[in-house]
């Protein structure tokens, strides 16, 4: 019987020293369709496993040479052969080998002689079992190796676009520089205005991008640290003062203290100002204004972005912070958007215990209100 296998799933090794044994196994396990593998003695286990790759192993504990006891211990100490299940043979039912065998790493156990219907049905049992385990396995490796591929393109997105994007950013200030004081037509002007619109939307974009697949994989990280909200705040409306001169929207801005002091994680403050902010902008028309406004209250900071655009309707503002249903809106100069931003905000103002509320009527502008636990 030995090395005599049949094309089968499933692929049995057995180990017994006496040839009646292996011969009765064999014929059961070969009429069940297994492909079967045996070995006499303990010192071809090894070999024998790593040469036929079985699925499951029937040990038999008292052998001439090495125990069974012993190939287990080996077995399990082989990292290429250690998830193979164990089941042990025995002439013997005392409980302190059966405990033994256990301990050793045998997944079960089955005494002689032997009971046709109890032994398959152990045996399926842990080939199914082994199977599940597999493809546990399986999966798992392909999601770590999804996860490295994954991991390698939001590197390449965040160094190389990024760069891609500055670069351009760079090369549109000079030309700009260049055409300060030249007599530019209509047409010319507009399509600068458009260029340096879209370098702005498309950072926004990348930024939030990045940060919610950081969100996602568990990669962003709370950092507080006190800082002045203040500071943050006019950095962020610099940014974008830009892009509301070509919409020709004012942004107001209004502090409970010029020196406004938070502790929270800067960058995700920042990034919900920038979001909030570009929001307001992008459904304002001509000549509305956005106004931001920050105090410092007994409960902690209270901040607030209003517009005059063109609002929300109720199906929108319900929601509009479900990341399964995210409604898509053109901005009033028709701009596109992924819907990511607000996203971000609620899951940042979250993560320091605030809460994000909106107000908002279609045609009368919306505002958004922050609460920050201090």
């Amino acid at each position: 019987m030995q090395d005599d296998m049949q094309e089968n799933d499933f692929v049995i090794l057995i180990v017994d020293d006496i040839a009646k044994n292996i011969q009765l196994l064999g014929k059961i396990l070969d009429n069940q369709g297994y492909g079967v593998v045996a070995v006499t003695n303990g010192e071809q286990v090894l070999k024998a496993a790593r040469n036929h790759e079985p699925d499951l192993i029937l040990l038999d504990i008292m052998m001439p040479g090495k125990s069974g006891f012993e190939v287990c211990e080996e077995l399990k100490a082989d990292e290429d052969l250690a998830e193979i299940p164990v089941i042990f043979l025995t002439a013997r039912s005392e409980e302190e080998d059966i405990i033994k065998g256990l301990n050793l790493g045998g997944a079960d156990y089955v005494t002689k002689p032997f009971n046709s219907g109890e032994l398959l049905a152990r045996i399926d049992t842990h080939l199914s079992l082994k199977t599940a385990r597999d493809r546990v396995i399986r999966q798992r490796e392909k999601l770590q190796q999804l996860s490295k591929t994954r991991e390698k393109l939001y590197s390449i997105i965040a160094h190389d676009l990024k760069g891609a994007l500055f670069g351009i950013s760079g090369l549109a200030e000079v030309v700009v520089e260049k055409l300060r004081d030249q007599p530019i037509d209509e047409e010319t002007q507009d399509n600068i205005k458009r260029i340096s619109h879209s370098l702005t939307v498309a950072n926004s974009i990348l930024e939030n991008l990045l940060a919610w697949a950081r969100l996602q994989t568990d990669k962003l990280k709370m950092n507080p640290e006190t800082f002045s909200l203040s500071e943050e705040i006019d950095k962020n409306v610099q940014l974008l003062q830009t892009l509301a001169q070509q919409k020709q929207v004012e942004i107001r801005i209004g502090l409970g203290n010029k020196n406004l002091m938070v502790e929270a994680d800067k960058q995700m403050l920042s990034t919900i100002i920038r979001n909030l902010l570009t929001n307001a902008i992008k459904f304002s028309a001509a000549g509305d204004q956005v106004v931001l406004e920050a105090i410092h209250e007994d409960s902690g900071i209270q901040l607030s972005v209003q517009d005059e655009g063109i609002g929300m309707s109720a199906e929108i503002r319900e929601h509009i912070f479900n990341p399964d249903y995210r409604p898509k809106r053109s901005g009033t100069d028709k701009e596109s958007g992924t819907g990511l931003g607000l996203l971000l905000c609620k899951e940042f103002i979250e993560a320091h215990n605030g809460e994000i509320r909106i107000d908002s009527e279609v045609g009368q502008g919306t505002h958004f209100q922050l609460a920050i636990p201090q």
